[in-house]
């Protein structure tokens, strides 16, 4: 029995001197612990601050990023309007030049229809009188007969190879039968059919000029038949510039 009392006790002590290591180790741990905490609640701190001033500076960055990027698009726009602008300046020196071209082609166009006038009024003088054809008709007719009509196929003729620098004058006229007022009228019908049938043959209108002078100017004898015959007539001449040059 006191060997097994013996053999108990001895468990007994055995097992204390296992357990107290036990419990001494874990108080040393608790106490490592307690002591680190506080190093590690500074750390965790520390490391939450360079956490935030991180992304303070990150944000400050982006910010700057931003308004950087901001600044850049609208340098881009002030550029693009500028050089928007400065096509459009272009553009209207452009036309300002060609309205001026415009104007100044105008002036030119004029000048040149002020000679044009002032070189035919001033030629007006140097016509003379060149040939003379006489287109006669029946009595109380207007009407060019083949023969008159033929005579005046030469004129134009002739006068559309000169051009320029040549007027034609119609003067109508009538024999001594009938009124002042009806010999009148009928001289200038008579000088109108011959201008209208010129102006077929491509004869310039502007080149023309007539008049009636009735019974007028005769060059015959109103006293015999063959007389008044040659004075139902229409003299056709051709003026030409006295000196052979050529106006327009």
């Amino acid at each position: 029995m006191r060997n097994a009392r013996f053999s108990v006790l001895g468990l007994i002590v055995l097992a204390g001197i296992l357990v107290l290591p036990g419990c001494a180790t874990k108080k040393f741990v608790r106490t490592q612990v307690g002591t680190l905490q506080p190093s590690i609640q500074e750390a965790q701190n520390a490391t939450k601050e360079n956490a935030e001033r991180i992304d303070a500076v990150d944000r400050r960055a982006q910010q700057g990023i931003t308004t950087a990027q901001s600044a850049a698009q609208a340098a881009d726009q002030k550029a693009t309007q500028a050089g928007q602008a400065a096509q459009t300046a272009q553009q209207s020196a452009q036309a300002a030049d060609r309205k001026a071209d415009t104007a100044n082609q105008g002036v030119q166009q004029a000048a040149n229809r002020i000679n044009t006038v002032e070189t035919r009024l001033n030629s007006i003088d140097n016509y003379t009188a060149g040939e003379t054809q006489a287109i006669v008709f029946k009595l109380n007719s207007t009407t060019l007969s083949d023969e008159a009509k033929s005579t005046l196929d030469r004129i134009a003729s002739d006068v559309s190879s000169q051009r320029t620098g040549y007027m034609i004058e119609l003067q109508g006229f009538t024999d001594n039968t009938g009124s002042e007022g009806y010999n009148i009228n009928l001289s200038q019908r008579r000088a109108e059919n011959v201008l209208r049938y010129l102006v077929t043959k491509n004869v310039p209108l502007f080149r023309i000029s007539i008049v009636g002078l009735g019974e007028a100017n005769p060059v015959a004898d109103n006293k015999t038949r063959n007389g008044r015959d040659q004075n139902r007539r229409v003299e056709v001449r051709i003026l030409k510039t006295a000196s052979g040059r050529t106006t327009n």
